[in-house]
C-alpha cells in the first residue's frame, strides 16, 4: 500500500532534515520540531476498500511563535507502475496504445454541457502535469478527483480541502511522484494556535478500472457519506422545488394540486427567496432581488404565518421540508447579522464574505442555523455559497500568515456542519455553493451535492448534458442530485437526467403561468415517468460500469450500468442520440458471473433476454434503438 507522506520546509530546511522526535500515536504519527512545533499525520486505513487516508494537524503548544512554514505538500508520495514498453517505429509519442499510463482528470461543475465530463491525459517519462480549482471553491475549474491508470492497474487520489487546491504529478520511468495541497500557504503559528490542513485519500486497485471505482463508490457510501447514518434517510430525495418568494397559501394550493394529480414526491425543496426584506412578485422581480442575502428573517409579505404552518401540513401528508440558505455570503444592502472579511478593494456588488476564520462567527454561525432549523422543521438543510472567497482570504491575510484566513475558514465550515450533523441526526446537508463547486471528499464526508451544476438553472437544457453529468459523477460518488425541467413529457430528456436525486422545476415560481395545471402538463405521463424513476432510484448509488466511452459527440450512443449484487439485480441506461447513425450498439455489461443466468427485460416493450453469463462474456449484449433521440430502459436480475 502507498505511504502516507507529506512533506515542507521550515525556515526554509527541508522536512527530511530537520532534527524532530518523532513518537507513534493511536492514529498515526506524531512529530515534535526542536523549537516545540507539532505535526501529527493522522492516518486511517480501510483494509476492505484497500483505502488510506491522511490528515496533517499541526499545534503550537509553546509561548512564542514557531517558524516559517512554506512549500507544504500535504501529500508527497509515491506510486509505482511498470516502465513503458520498448519504443518501436510503429508506438510514438502520438499514438495510444492500451500500455499508455494516463492521468484521468475530472472537469468540475463549470455550468456548461460538458460539466463533471472525465478525460485522459497521457503521461510520458520526466514529465510533469498539475492539476488546480480556481476561485477558492474546490469544485470549480478542475474537480479534486483524480486518477492514474494502465491497463487494469492505478491509483485514486482525492484531494480533501474545501478551498484552494493544487495537484502535481512527476513521473521517472516507473514512479510517479503525487502531490497536493493548499495553494499559495506559507505561515508561521502563534502560541497556542492549532488546526488541520488538506486530507489525502488514496485507493490503489489492480483488477482493472470499473472494478476499483466501485470500490471507491462503496467506500464513499459505507464509510464517508453521512446518507443513512443515523436516522437519515437512505436516498436522496426525489423532490418538488419552489421559489420561496411564492406566497403560503399559494404553495398550498399548489401542493394540493399535485397531491390531486397523485405525483409521488418525498421532499417540498424551498429554495431562494423566502427572507426579508425582499418584495418581488413576478419571477423576474424575485430572481432580480434573490441575492440581496445577510437577514434570515422569514418574510411576512410571503409567508405571514413564518412558513411553519404550511410544513407542518405537509408533513401531516409524509412531505419532507429542504430550505435554501447562503449564510456564508452578506449583501452589504442589508445590516449585516455577524463579522465579515472587509475587501479591500471596491467592491460593486456589494457581496462579502463572513468572518468565519473567527471562532467566534462560527460559534454564531452555528445557533443561527441550528435555530433555524428547530423553527422551521427543516429535515434537509441546503447550503449555497455564491461568491469565491479567495480575494477575501488573500487580501485579509498578514506577512509571513499566508494562507491562514482560509485554513482557519475552512476548518470552521468543517467544525460547523459536523455540529449540525451532530445536533440533528436526522438532518442531510445539500451542499449547493452555486452548483457543485465546493464538491470534495471532505465536503461529501458531511453533505450531498443535489444541484451538482448550475447547469440545472437553464430551463429545458439539452439532456446529453445530464448523460455526461451522470457517467462523471457516478463515476467518483455514490449521491448527488440533479434540477429537470420545467416541461414535461419528453422521455427521453427525463430519463437522461436519471440520478440518485431529482427536483422537478416545472411549478417552480411565483407567476400564475406555474400553476399547478396552467400549462396543461401531461400528468398521465408525469405518474407513469415519476413512478418509474423511483422504481430504480436505488439502483444509482449501487455499482456504476459505465457501458459506452463518454463522448460530447450527437452522432454517438450513452450507455451506462447500475449493478447492485446484494440483490443480484440492476438496471441499463442507453440512449441514440439525436444525429446518432446507429440503432445498434454492441456492449460489454459489467460485473458478470459466468455461472449465472441473467434475464434482461426492456422496461418499454416487455421484451425478455434469458442469457448465462459465460455467452455474456463471450458475445457481450446488443441494444437496439430503432430510433433517433430515444432512449432504452432495461432493468436485469440473475441467479
Amino acid at each position: 500500500m502507498i505511504t502516507p507522506r507529506f512533506s515542507f520546509k521550515y525556515n526554509d530546511v527541508p522536512f527530511d532534515e530537520l532534527e524532530k522526535t518523532v513518537v507513534e500515536t493511536d492514529s498515526g504519527i506524531l512529530y515534535t520540531l526542536p523549537d516545540g512545533l507539532q505535526v501529527e499525520c493522522r492516518i486511517e486505513k480501510f483494509p476492505k476498500y484497500n483505502v488510506i487516508k491522511w490528515t496533517n494537524y499541526w499545534y503550537n503548544n509553546t509561548d512564542h511563535d514557531s517558524g516559517i512554514v512554506s512549500d507544504l505538500w500535504d501529500c508527497d508520495t509515491m506510486a509505482t507502475f511498470d516502465a513503458d514498453p520498448v519504443k518501436t517505429r510503429k508506438n510514438k509519442h502520438s499514438v495510444w496504445t492500451t500500455d499508455t499510463l494516463k492521468l484521468c482528470v475530472t472537469d468540475g461543475a463549470n455550468i456548461t454541457d460538458y460539466d463533471n465530463m472525465t478525460y485522459d491525459m497521457r503521461f510520458w517519462p520526466n514529465e510533469t502535469l498539475k492539476v488546480a480549482n480556481h476561485s477558492g471553491r474546490s469544485g470549480m475549474g478542475k474537480s479534486p478527483f483524480l486518477e492514474l491508470n494502465r491497463r487494469e492497474k492505478g491509483v485514486l487520489l482525492a484531494v480533501g480541502w474545501t478551498g484552494q487546491w493544487n495537484t502535481q504529478f512527476e513521473r521517472g520511468e516507473k514512479d510517479v511522484r503525487m502531490l497536493s495541497r493548499i495553494e499559495g500557504v506559507k505561515f508561521y503559528m502563534r502560541p497556542g494556535e492549532k488546526f488541520r490542513t488538506a486530507s489525502t485519500t488514496i485507493l490503489e486497485y489492480e483488477n482493472g478500472q470499473a472494478n476499483g471505482h466501485n470500490m471507491w463508490r462503496r467506500y464513499v457510501k459505507d464509510c464517508v457519506s453521512p446518507v443513512g447514518k443515523q436516522e437519515r434517510d437512505k436516498k436522496c430525495p426525489f423532490s418538488a422545488i419552489f421559489w420561496g418568494g411564492i406566497p403560503s397559501d399559494t404553495l398550498r394550493k399548489r401542493w394540493q394540486g399535485i397531491f390531486d394529480e397523485k405525483l409521488p414526491f418525498d421532499y417540498f425543496w424551498m429554495d431562494a427567496g423566502w427572507y426579508e426584506p425582499l418584495k418581488g412578485e413576478t419571477c423576474a422581480e424575485q430572481s432580480a432581488e434573490w441575492g440581496t442575502v445577510g437577514t434570515w428573517k422569514v418574510s411576512k409579505k410571503y409567508h405571514p404565518n413564518g412558513l411553519r404552518d404550511v410544513v407542518d401540513w405537509l408533513r401531516e401528508k409524509d412531505i419532507k421540508f429542504q430550505l435554501w440558505f447562503e449564510p456564508e455570503r452578506i449583501n452589504l444592502n442589508v445590516e449585516p447579522w455577524t463579522e465579515y472579511m472587509k475587501p479591500l478593494h471596491n467592491l460593486e456588488d456589494k457581496n462579502v464574505i463572513i468572518a468565519l476564520h473567527k471562532d467566534e462567527v462560527a460559534d454564531q454561525l452555528i445557533e443561527l442555523v441550528s435555530n433555524k432549523i428547530e423553527e422551521l422543521g427543516v429535515t434537509l438543510y441546503r447550503q449555497d455559497y455564491n461568491i469565491g472567497p479567495i480575494p477575501f482570504w488573500r487580501l485579509n491575510d498578514e506577512e509571513n500568515r499566508e494562507g491562514v484566513n482560509e485554513i482557519k475558514y475552512i476548518n470552521n465550515l468543517y467544525r460547523f456542519w459536523d455540529t449540525l450533523l451532530e445536533r440533528f441526526p436526522y438532518l442531510l446537508i445539500d451542499n449547493c455553493a452555486g452548483g457543485g463547486h465546493r464538491v470534495d471528499i471532505e465536503s461529501l464526508a458531511r453533505s450531498i451535492p443535489l444541484w451538482r451544476s448550475d447547469f440545472c438553472s437553464i430551463w429545458d437544457n439539452v439532456p446529453e448534458g445530464y448523460q455526461l453529468q451522470e457517467i462523471g459523477n457516478a463515476w467518483w460518488y455514490p449521491y448527488s442530485g440533479v434540477g429537470f425541467g420545467p416541461t414535461l413529457g419528453d422521455t427521453y430528456n427525463f430519463r437522461s437526467a436519471y440520478a440518485p436525486g431529482m427536483t422537478i422545476r416545472t411549478w417552480e415560481h411565483a407567476d400564475p403561468e406555474w400553476e399547478v395545471g396552467a400549462t396543461n402538463e401531461p400528468f398521465d405521463w408525469a405518474r407513469k415517468y415519476f413512478n418509474e424513476y423511483l422504481s430504480v432510484q436505488h439502483y444509482f448509488s449501487c455499482d456504476f460500469y459505465p457501458l459506452i466511452k463518454n463522448s460530447k459527440e450527437t452522432i454517438s450512443w450513452a450507455a451506462y450500468q447500475y449493478d447492485e449484487p446484494e440483490s443480484c439485480s440492476g438496471i441499463i441506461l442507453a440512449f441514440r442520440r439525436e444525429e446518432c447513425p446507429f440503432a445498434v450498439a454492441d456492449v460489454m455489461p459489467g460485473g458478470v458471473a459466468e455461472d449465472k443466468t441473467y434475464e434482461f427485460v426492456n422496461v418499454d416493450t416487455q421484451e425478455k433476454l434469458v442469457v448465462t453469463g459465460a455467452e455474456l462474456k463471450k458475445n457481450g449484449l446488443k441494444l437496439e434503438i430503432k430510433n433517433k433521440r430515444e432512449s432504452l430502459l432495461i432493468k436485469y436480475s440473475y441467479k
